[in-house]
């Protein structure tokens, strides 16, 4: 359908540039009845604009009545009134068509632009008051005194260059509207120039019109009307009324240049050309002075058009957008305020930051739109709630919203308002999509009482605290503190010279024995890691995984460890130092298992240590398969397809749920020395030990104990049938240069009655390797 409404349009221009021949070989009469045919092809044009491409109704009403003007203009003045307008009736219908067509063009503009203001309209008049002085002073004054025609035929002549000036101007302002230029677009901007050439011929040639000029005016008429016709019918025409604005700079330019000119021009031919009667220096007077108040509302309307902006744009920098709250420029400007005024009878300024618990989950789950309907209820709770203590709501970025209150006296007093604030994010929401329930995490920072810190300083403070909040389990609030400000920095230089020790060979990877409690034997190794600063220090993995975990760094040194534990495993193996069935376990983190390239390091990593996958286990906790199942579980698999087994740390810690053993290839349970520390003296722990111990084997999984620190819970292990384990009383991870001494010491000892257990060579204590 498109492409033959195309191909049409184009035929409506090829038979109006066909026709153009004829009109220089026809006779009046012929010309006649080919411009009025070419205004009926109209009719079906603006069907197809309607039915077929949407045009609005008004659009094509106007449209109509420019073909009907048109023809009609024809049909009572012949060719010749058409082409000289010697008709006073024929030239008034076609100065009304004209009109029509500068409010089409107008309409049009507007769509395109989303807007036609008042301002648009004057820049109009001004137009066409400058197009009436230039006709006047060319076309009218010199033919006052003319006896062949009467100054009514003149002033109705001089009536064209008013209307044709707007019309070039919209036609220009439609060409640039939009970044893409459509057919339809350059084909009524083409209508409308041939349409203003057809005019321009007939004013300025009216009374001396030659035959070659009337049928070059009934030629651009008639042309005009083709293209019009083919612009409605081109399948292009429907974005004729697509909003598509310009950049305003070009706007702003164009619109001044095309006022100066009005303004210019009239005034040129006025002190170029002499004023010889009254008559002529009171038009000139008046229309002058037309221009100037038209110049002055102009102005006077654009002064206050520029200072709207200006507030609207002040306004925009201060307020955030979606909420209407101040943003974070307004509430720091009232921060900087209040410091300054700090002892003049008010409080000491309270910044609170409040923080959506898990916001993005109600993006993912519910969309954005939710999301943004779910701030603006908070907003407007957190605004009326701060409002009853005298505070102020301000909206600083995504989820979070600070509250500047400035009538608290002490921190006391500050958490107390931050908790009656609180409540407000536990208070369930009602949204399109259902209820949604929020918690929200908070920092309270108050201006210390020295009055040393700055506005961006209480920022900073309240935003420490906020994130201690978030780090105590969320929905809560916390003080900010000094000791906040220490931590941070003690984090931060640990997390930068985190980023080098893999490099600077800083890491280091101590072992600690899993032995056999049957045979007494080493069995196997739990390998862990430890940094050791430049300064000698000795970091245990407590004190910097977490920060390798967020930061994305444990990807690189969790690799390094896994390779580092296998190849000392098979220096081990080689140096005949434990037998070729010893297994290494290696913590792994959920970063890691997040990465879709880990099972291939891993099985890398096995080939480069040449160790068999069956040696090595990897220990992962509940967490990961609880946060992230499908990618735990993926990443699991694939490391139980190439051999390796998987170890499930701190058993009984986290939800222990028995859906995580079915639904995840574990080969082993840890239970966690939370539990092991009171099978001596507690029943029910023992118990619990005993129901985890039972439910392995029924399972088909081993089960090692961790943290056996007595020789009772050593006993009440073996009693229960645990039959491997470790632990302090056992051994301390030790680095690898000690370990055959360990080794040495714990075969040494366990070959008799009682076992002496050594520690990198030191004896601790004597246990018994009888059940007793």
């Amino acid at each position: 359908m498109k492409g033959t409404l195309a191909r049409v349009a184009w035929v409506y221009v090829a038979i109006g540039m066909l026709l153009v021949p004829l009109f220089f070989l026809l006779g009046s009469s012929g010309r006649t009845v080919l411009s009025i045919a070419a205004a009926g092809v109209l009719l079906p044009a603006m069907l197809v604009a309607h039915r077929v491409h949407h045009l609005p109704v008004a659009l094509i009403t106007m449209f109509a009545l420019i073909g009907v003007l048109y023809m009609l203009a024809e049909q009572f003045g012949g060719i010749e009134s058409a082409g000289n307008h010697a008709s006073p009736l024929s030239a008034m219908l076609s100065l009304a068509a004209n009109v029509v067509m500068v409010s089409a063009l107008a309409y049009a503009v507007s769509r395109r632009r989303g807007h036609f203001t008042w301002g648009d309209i004057v820049d109009g008049l001004m137009i066409a008051l400058a197009g009436w002085m230039i006709a006047w002073i060319t076309l009218v004054q010199p033919n006052l005194e003319s006896t062949e025609h009467s100054r009514g035929e003149f002033l109705l002549n001089a009536l064209y260059l008013p209307v044709i000036l707007p019309m070039f101007v919209l036609a220009i302002a439609l060409a640039m509207s939009g970044v893409i230029k459509r057919p339809a677009t350059w084909l009524v901007v083409i209508a409308v120039l041939l349409s203003i050439s057809g005019d321009a011929i007939t004013a300025f040639f009216k009374f001396e019109m030659s035959s070659t000029s009337q049928s070059l005016a009934a030629a651009c008429y008639l042309l005009a009307i083709l293209f019009g016709g083919a612009a409605l019918i081109h399948p292009s025409s429907a974005d004729l009324m697509v909003f598509a604005p310009r950049s305003h700079r070009l706007q702003l330019t164009r619109r001044l240049l095309l006022t100066g000119a009005s303004l210019a021009l009239p005034m040129m031919l006025i002190a170029l050309v002499a004023a010889p009667t009254a008559l002529d220096r009171h038009v000139k007077a008046l229309s002058a002075l037309g221009i100037l108040v038209l110049a002055s509302i102009r102005i006077v309307e654009a002064t206050r058009a520029h200072v709207r902006a200006q507030e609207h744009l002040v306004k925009a920098a201060l307020t955030d957008s979606l909420t209407g709250l101040p943003n974070r420029s307004a509430i720091l400007d009232r921060v900087i305020d209040s410091i300054a005024s700090t002892g003049q009878g008010s409080g000491r300024p309270t910044l609170i930051l409040f923080d959506i618990d898990r916001f993005k989950n109600i993006n993912d789950s519910l969309g954005h739109q939710a999301g943004d309907e779910v701030l603006k209820h908070v907003s407007e709770r957190l605004d009326a709630a701060a409002r009853s203590i005298g505070a102020v709501v301000g909206r600083r970025s995504g989820d979070e919203f600070m509250v500047l209150d400035l009538y608290a006296d002490t921190p006391e007093q500050a958490l107390a308002n931050a908790e009656f604030l609180h409540t407000v994010f536990k208070q369930p929401l009602s949204v399109a999509e259902g209820v949604v329930f929020l918690t929200a995490s908070g920092g309270v920072a108050t201006m210390p009482s020295s009055g040393s810190a700055q506005a961006e300083d209480l920022f900073r403070m309240a935003d420490i605290a906020m994130y201690k909040a978030k780090d105590a389990g969320r929905d809560g609030l916390a003080l900010y503190r000094d000791s906040m400000q220490q931590h941070l920095t003690a984090r931060m230089e640990i997390e930068n010279a985190l980023y080098g020790a893999l490099d600077r060979k800083e890491l280091r990877m101590f072992h600690q024995p899993i032995v056999n409690l049957e045979s007494g034997h080493v069995t196997g190794f739990e390998s862990l890691m430890r940094w050791q600063r430049s300064d000698g220090t000795l970091l245990s993995p407590t004190e910097f995984i977490a920060i390798a975990e967020e930061t994305g760094i444990i990807s690189s040194i969790g690799s390094w460890a896994i390779l580092e534990a296998l190849n000392q495993l098979r220096s081990w193996i080689d140096g005949g130092l434990v037998s070729d069935t010893t297994t290494i376990s290696v913590n792994v983190s959920p970063r890691q298992l997040t990465d879709p390239h880990f099972a291939d390091s891993v099985t890398e990593a096995l080939a480069r240590a040449r160790v068999s996958p069956g040696l090595l286990w990897l220990e992962v906790t509940e967490s990961i398969m609880i946060a992230e199942p499908e990618l735990a579980r993926g990443a699991l698999e694939q490391l139980r397809l190439a051999g390796v087994r998987i170890s499930l740390d701190d058993f009984g810690t986290g939800y222990s749920s028995l859906s995580l053993l079915q639904q995840f290839p574990i080969h082993q349970i840890k239970i966690d020395r939370t539990f092991v520390s009171g099978i001596a003296e507690s029943k029910h722990d023992e118990s619990l030990v005993r129901t985890v111990i039972a439910m392995g084997d029924s399972l088909g999984l081993e089960v090692v104990a961790e943290g056996v620190e007595t020789v009772q819970q050593l006993a009440a292990l073996r009693r229960l049938g645990c039959l491997k384990a470790q632990g302090y009383l056992i051994s301390h991870p030790v680095p690898a240069i000690a370990m055959r001494s360990t080794i040495a010491a714990l075969d040494n000892f366990m070959a008799g009655p009682d076992v002496v257990r050594f520690s990198g060579g030191q004896p601790r204590v004597a246990i018994p390797v009888a059940g007793n």
